[in-house]
């Protein structure tokens, strides 16, 4: 292995678009995100085997998810100046070897164990992503790559989360990690044959690169556990958030933190990622105030809550390729701008929802939010690639990742609060809908304000 230093040489920007490349990428993030969104169906049978709790069982998805948020930033930065295909085929070897353990766990501890090395090491390609993108495709073209890439993620978790169901019925919860190893495999193959490389192989850790992850990756995870905890534990929660800023600040002074120091004080790259991040709390709306008014005020069975719910993957499926051709036409800028817009006048129809509304306009209402939504998150992926020098595409994307996930963490939890100051179900609704959508809105003005209609198409 090489060892990593500041300035091996990282793949320059490509001239023309390898779609191959981008179809891999594409398909391994597909699987690493089916990690966390499938695995929900195998908790029940999980619980009775090991015979834990429910509250226990949540930690199969945080072991994976808070290790796959904490390396993301790392990632990034081992992204600018390693070998991408080196570090993306480890990547998926590692994930699959933590699916084989998982399946293979005789204990809850060790099951926990194998999801937490899955979500650190799978995790790392997360991170990566937005260097690859930018080697693998023309400036020209990325828009249509960022939009290939979520058209695989969002219909292949459709297909993975339904799937997910009759593999757990057939073959037990194990079944669904045998699964995953062996698409983990696949996607090992695509990466190996397609992802650039600059034939330095797999850089060593050294002592930068373990306190970058210490430091940066133990902030994440707090924070992102201080939201797990702010509503059943407070004080843990405060504890988590503490420990998220005194990290953050550790890792702010080291030396090599400079460079990204540095780019987050770009005025637009910082608002463009502040936006995304507060866009992304429509999530609050999407994973709990909806659900909550379908089965609490429709008194919809929990299958028919989840078939409702999928008019906004589908309003997002179906917008997402014209947001990529849009983003390569007219600017990421000026289109990631005008979904915004359009998201915040998606969301009105969705304030206004109460016991009279029919479950088929309701559909209707949520898909076009969906559809909204599609064409603002393609463009803003493209157009923070865009605002980064090249040479830290693969930060840039770390960012962009990182800043989605705490987003779409805050959602829920503002919504939940927000809920909990109504006087009836149908009071707590409206609360938290208000609530989301004036954050929308403000997350669309503070995108105004880095003028992103002022960015030009490639050409």
């Amino acid at each position: 292995m090489a060892a990593m230093t500041t300035d091996t040489a990282a793949p320059e920007a490509a001239t023309r678009t390898d779609w191959a490349a981008i179809a891999a990428v594409g398909f391994a993030q597909l699987v690493v995100a089916a990690g966390m969104s499938s695995i929900a169906v195998a908790l029940p049978l999980i619980r009775t085997e090991f015979a834990v709790s429910e509250a226990a069982t949540a930690w199969v998805l945080l072991a994976y998810a808070l290790p796959m948020g904490a390396v993301a930033i790392a990632a990034g930065r081992l992204a600018d100046r390693a070998d991408l295909r080196a570090v993306a085929v480890f990547s998926m070897g590692a994930l699959a070897v933590g699916s084989v353990a998982a399946a293979l766990a005789p204990t809850f501890g060790t099951l926990l164990a194998a999801r937490a090395v899955g979500g650190l090491l799978g995790g790392l390609l997360f991170g990566m992503t937005g260097r690859i993108i930018v080697t693998s495709s023309s400036p020209e073209r990325r828009g249509r790559a960022v939009s290939l890439i979520a058209l695989t993620m969002t219909v292949g978790g459709m297909g993975t989360v339904g799937a997910g169901g009759f593999v757990v019925g057939a073959f037990g919860w194990q079944g669904l990690f045998w699964v995953f190893a062996v698409l983990s495999a696949v996607a090992l193959a695509a990466l190996a044959v397609t992802v650039p490389s600059n034939g330095t192989g797999l850089p060593r850790p050294d002592r930068a690169l373990v306190v970058d992850v210490a430091a940066s990756g133990g902030a994440i995870a707090a924070f992102l556990l201080a939201f797990e905890y702010v509503d059943s534990s407070p004080w843990i929660a405060l504890g988590a958030l503490g420990a998220s800023v005194a990290l953050a600040a550790a890792w702010v002074r080291q030396p090599s933190s400079a460079p990204t120091v540095a780019l987050l004080r770009s005025p637009l790259l910082a608002g463009a990622l502040l936006s995304l991040t507060l866009l992304s709390t429509v999530t609050g709306l999407l994973n709990f105030a909806l659900p909550f008014l379908l089965t609490d005020v429709h008194r919809v069975r929990p299958e028919l809550v989840s078939t409702v719910m999928l008019a906004f993957i589908g309003g997002v499926a179906a917008t997402t390729p014209l947001a990529g051709w849009l983003s390569d036409r007219f600017g990421a800028g000026r289109v990631s701008f005008a979904g915004a817009v359009l998201t915040v006048a998606a969301t009105v129809p969705l304030l206004f929802v109460d016991g009279s509304t029919s479950l088929v306009d309701l559909g209707v209402r949520i898909g076009v939010a969906g559809a909204a939504m599609g064409l603002f998150s393609i463009p803003m992926n493209a157009y923070l690639l865009s605002s980064a020098p090249p040479e830290q595409a693969g930060t840039a994307g770390a960012f962009m990742a990182t800043t989605r996930t705490i987003g779409a963490s805050l959602g829920p939890v503002v919504a939940a609060l927000a809920w909990g100051l109504g006087a009836t179900s149908a009071d707590g609704y409206r609360l938290a809908a208000w609530t989301i959508a004036l954050i929308l809105l403000a997350g669309t003005a503070l995108q105004a304000t880095t003028r992103p209609w002022r960015t030009p198409a490639a050409v």
